[in-house]
């Protein structure tokens, strides 16, 4: 087996082993060697992709140019620093390997609580957490190509599949009670259906609180988790946040035009720019403006993708494109 796969199973089994102890002071160890040992199953996929002769090119958090035996332009990896959390996701996307983040992102969330300050949380949240990763090891195995059952100890991936199998039960009630709710915005339905989680615990087990009042404005939610209660109008702008992720980073790190922005009558970050209009407040008329001349932007500015009308994108490319080191005469 190879290292990064073996590292990867032991981590997750010593993981397991910690969580199935009884004593709270290997929690931080459970929750710790599980989220080592997912990252190592996707560093594994990564090292299994790059080139040969690419010193294991798409694992290495730096990459640099070169030049291979023929002379063609070839990437090797830098140093012995590999990838993090967030370089593995952008990697695995530009792979085209769709993968659901939100039980690793939540492992580190807890992570980090857990080694920096005293834990206030109650196990069966991080139960919670631990059933979900099953859902991803599960996934990255087959990624890998390879079957958990032949690579994880049985009773290793025995207690993985029940605490999956009970999460799915109270995934399924929680998401049955909040298909009942009546939002504002269909993206915010569609939204709420995949990314809704508790703003106390970031557990995805909710439901109503009054199973009559599903109106966003005065519904409110309780966790099945930790048992929080809150207002279900506090979670639209986090939700549609986390929904609109990936579109978001990209917007804000290689531009173009993102998909949410800032409601100027409530100040939420809510307004669905394919809607037009806020998801919290309801306000609408929001009109797109291209940022360099404020002018509206048209469906067909609007295609590009940008935030600038057509006028200043077709500049600026025509700017890049002519002869920037003309030939002396």
């Amino acid at each position: 087996m190879d290292s990064l796969l073996s590292n990867a199973v032991q981590s997750i089994e010593i993981g397991v082993e910690d969580f199935k102890s009884s004593d709270p002071r290997r929690l931080a160890s459970a929750v710790r060697n599980v989220q080592a040992g997912i990252l190592l199953l996707c560093k594994e996929k990564l090292r299994c992709l790059s080139p040969p002769g690419s010193d294991e090119v798409l694992i290495k958090a730096r990459i640099v140019p070169g030049l291979d035996p023929a002379g063609q332009l070839a990437f090797k990896g830098h140093g012995d620093k590999t990838v993090d959390e967030q370089q593995v996701v952008d990697r695995f996307g530009q792979l085209g390997i769709r993968l659901d983040w939100g039980p690793l992102r939540k492992l580190t969330i807890h992570r980090n609580v857990l080694e920096h300050y005293r834990y206030s949380g109650s196990r069966e949240e991080l139960r919670e957490v631990v059933a979900q990763s099953a859902t991803m090891i599960r996934r990255l195995f087959d990624v890998l190509e390879l079957d958990p059952v032949d690579e994880l100890e049985p009773d290793c991936w025995e207690f993985l599949l029940e605490n999956e199998a009970v999460f799915q039960e109270e995934l399924a009630r929680s998401r049955a009670s909040i298909q009942t709710m009546l939002w504002r915005s269909p993206t915010m339905a569609r939204a709420a259906a995949t990314d809704l989680s508790c703003m106390n615990c970031r557990s995805d087990l909710l439901e109503l609180e009054n199973p009559d009042d599903v109106e966003q404005d005065t519904a409110r939610f309780k966790c099945r988790a930790c048992g929080w209660t809150f207002p279900a109008k506090a979670r639209i702008w986090p939700t549609l946040v986390q929904y609109f992720g990936q579109d978001l980073y990209e917007a804000a790190t290689q531009g173009g035009l993102a998909p949410l922005f800032k409601c100027d009558a409530c100040g939420e970050v809510a307004v669905v720019v394919d809607e037009g209009e806020c998801a919290s407040c309801g306000k609408g008329g929001y009109e797109l403006r291209c940022e360099v001349c404020n002018t509206i932007l048209t469906d067909e500015d609007r295609e590009q993708g940008d935030s600038r009308c057509l006028q200043h994108l077709d500049a600026e490319i025509a700017f890049f494109s002519r002869d920037r080191h003309p030939t002396a005469e």
